[in-house]
């Protein structure tokens, strides 16, 4: 019995030797309103251990590691985001935006050269 969300696939490579996989969704928290010290509200979500905090007003997204109630790593202060203030589209952006980073569809890719000159 596998726990939940947790799925098995048999992939065959080309040799013919087939394996069994198994795969995890990502862990994820939120989208949560909070509040700080100075009455300010912003949106919070996790997706992948990648926290996405969006101020109220902003039109940026601050990204850091780790998890919605613990210790964080701010890695990125301002990645832009064009949608309506919502915990929702948070979730949304915050999700495809992490898929991006891991697959390496994000950043500028290396240049590769023949010769050095």
């Amino acid at each position: 019995m596998l726990p939940p969300g947790v799925t098995a696939q048999e992939i065959t490579y080309r040799n013919g030797r087939k394996q069994v996989i198994y795969t995890a969704p990502y862990v994820s928290e939120g989208p949560v309103l909070v509040r700080d010290l100075l009455g300010r509200q912003a949106w919070m979500f996790m997706y992948a251990h990648f926290v996405f905090a969006w101020a109220e007003g902003a039109v940026q997204v601050q990204v850091s590691h780790g998890t919605l109630n613990g210790p964080k790593m701010l890695l990125w202060k301002g990645v832009s985001i064009s949608a309506f203030w919502s915990g929702p589209a948070l979730a949304e952006f915050g999700q495809a935006w992490a898929v991006e980073q891991m697959t390496g569809r994000r950043g500028t890719p290396a240049v590769v050269k023949d010769s050095l000159p």
